[in-house]
C-alpha cells in the first residue's frame, strides 16, 4: 500500500468535510477549524484514491496537535491510519499531541500502537454535548491527550 499525505489550500478542502465528519460531530466546527491559519490540511490518498484526512494545528512554542484524522468508512482497517501518522510524524519531527474521548477504546488503542504516549486529562472536557455521546457503554466525558516525541515512544 502506497499511501500519499498532500497539503491542501483550506479554500479546496472541503471536498474533505465528508471524510473529516467521522472526527467531529458539526460540518460548521470542521469548517472553522480548516478556515483556521493555524491549521495545515492533508488529502490522504491512495493508488489515486482519497482515502483520509488529517488537520493539525501549529502553535509557537508547543507541539503540533492532531486536530482530526479520519479514514473513509470503506477503506478502514488497511493501515491508512497508520500511514497518516507516520506521515506526520516524520513531517512535524518536534513532536505531535492528539486528543480521543474517554470512551473512544479503538482510539485509545490505535494512538499507542503508533508509539504515542499518555501525556494528561482534561477533566469534563465533552460536558457540552448534550444529550451525552455513549461509546462502549462509556459515557464521553474526558479527553486523554496523547504524545509523541521521535525516540520517547
Amino acid at each position: 500500500m502506497t499511501l500519499e499525505l498532500t497539503l491542501v489550500d483550506p479554500a479546496a478542502a472541503e471536498a474533505l468535510v465528508p471524510v473529516l465528519r467521522d472526527a467531529e460531530e458539526g460540518d460548521d466546527r470542521i469548517r472553522a477549524t480548516i478556515a483556521d491559519p493555524r491549521c495545515k490540511t492533508y488529502a490522504a490518498r491512495s493508488t489515486g484514491e482519497l482515502v483520509g484526512a488529517a488537520v493539525v494545528r501549529l502553535s509557537p512554542g508547543e507541539p503540533t496537535e492532531i486536530v482530526y484524522i479520519a479514514i473513509a468508512g470503506q477503506h478502514r482497517r488497511r493501515g491508512h491510519g497508520r500511514g497518516i501518522l507516520a506521515a506526520l510524524q516524520a513531517g512535524y519531527p518536534d513532536g505531535l499531541i492528539v486528543g480521543t474521548a474517554n470512551s473512544s477504546l479503538d482510539n485509545i488503542a490505535f494512538y499507542q500502537v503508533c508509539g504515542f504516549r499518555m501525556l494528561r486529562v482534561h477533566r469534563d472536557f465533552f460536558a457540552y454535548i448534550d444529550p451525552p455521546i455513549v461509546e462502549h457503554g462509556i459515557t464521553m466525558r474526558d479527553m486523554i491527550v496523547f504524545s509523541y516525541e521521535r525516540g520517547r515512544a
